[in-house]
């Protein structure tokens, strides 16, 4: 059933639904970890996906905003001809 979704819903699917869930159990299972014992293997190895997790969200979320910019000001610079379609590429 996933192969029938198209490539932008899978993506959408996954930073907005699964990414956070991931998220936030591999949060809650290195503090866990760490107040157990902060030195073992596991609580760092756990710390670290933490960190990993957390710097793909934001550079999912970094990524989006540009787009979204370069499509404004791909509007902007646009110029619209008599019959109002858009000229220039989006």
């Amino acid at each position: 059933m996933w192969a029938f979704f198209s490539r932008r819903l899978r993506m959408w699917l996954l930073l907005a639904i699964a990414l956070p869930l991931i998220q936030a159990l591999v949060h809650r299972l290195a503090l866990a970890a760490e107040r157990r014992d902060p030195s073992t293997r596991t609580a760092r190895t756990l710390l670290q996906a933490d960190s990993a997790v957390g710097a793909v969200s934001r550079r999912a979320a970094r990524r989006q905003t540009r787009r979204q910019e370069r499509r404004k000001a791909a509007l902007k610079v646009a110029e619209r001809t008599p019959q109002g379609r858009i000229e220039g590429r989006l």
